[in-house]
């Protein structure tokens, strides 16, 4: 039996592959510069947090590279990891991560405030569906 998601799984699960590949990336082979530029554009929500730790960041990206690998398998493998999965995992840390944030918001000014609470939301939010979410099998046809 072969599953194939529906679009809007694949879609979520597409965003997590990026959404955590490109911090992922970025902090396992530019710690210095994810520490003091991240998310990009200007702002910068990890060196307001203390000092700087190449080896704590070189972990986190290595730790979103995970995330990666885990979401690309559930979207082009599906029978590999579920979409459920995925879910539970991102979600065992997103949810302290949204938590932790909210805790510290007054380190940063509003702008920022505003979107690092939209951002880490957002990626607690999408997570509900693939939760929630119960595959059909499909029987592969046969020539």
């Amino acid at each position: 039996m072969v599953q194939k998601h529906p679009r809007w799984v694949q879609a979520i699960l597409l965003y997590f592959t990026l959404a955590n590949s490109l911090p992922g990336l970025w902090a396992f082979f530019m710690p210095f510069d994810f520490y003091n530029h991240f998310p990009g554009f200007g702002h910068n929500w990890v060196a307001v947090d203390g000092p700087y730790n190449e080896h704590l960041i070189r972990d986190v990206g290595a730790f979103f590279l995970a995330f990666t690998c885990l979401s690309s398998l559930a979207l082009f493998v599906p029978h590999t990891v579920t979409a459920r999965a995925v879910a539970i995992s991102l979600l065992l840390f997103n949810i302290p991560h949204l938590w932790y944030h909210v805790k510290h918001l007054h380190r940063l000014p509003v702008a920022d405030q505003i979107g690092n609470v939209v951002t880490l939301s957002l990626s607690v939010l999408l997570l509900i569906p693939l939760l929630l979410y119960k595959p059909h099998l499909v029987q592969p046809k046969h020539a």
